[in-house]
């Protein structure tokens, strides 16, 4: 395996440069529905956009936008945090606190739109 300059193995750079990737692929279609969820349920009440966010099929792709929309923004968090962040502590704490706050946005989007489909 080979090494980059910052001794980072190089696979796990394409590997995310991969994901970064595939994940903004992802976003252009779903990124578009959301636009169009959002448009359709604009001066809806409550009600009815809590029956279209309980369609199963909704309920998906919402889950997919989070995900890829989570995953992207980890990636690219990351590299800020690589090019721009000096000191070993203060780059570790900076990549720590980046995973931690996409964990959560991510579990706490999901639970919600979960929340939703279930209907509690």
């Amino acid at each position: 395996m080979s090494f980059s300059a910052s001794n980072a193995p190089v696979k796990s750079a394409t590997r995310a440069f991969s994901i970064q990737r595939k994940s903004a692929l992802a976003l252009v279609p779903l990124a578009l529905f959301l636009i169009a969820l959002i448009l359709a349920l604009s001066g809806s009440d409550y009600e009815t956009a809590r029956h279209y966010l309980g369609n199963p099929i909704v309920s998906i792709l919402v889950i997919l936008t989070i995900l890829a929309t989570v995953a992207h923004m980890r990636i690219g968090m990351n590299e800020i945090i690589d090019d721009y962040v000096q000191g070993n502590f203060l780059h570790v704490l900076a990549k720590a606190a980046n995973f931690l706050f996409s964990v959560a946005v991510g579990l706490g989007s999901i639970y919600a739109a979960l929340k939703i489909l279930i209907g509690f």
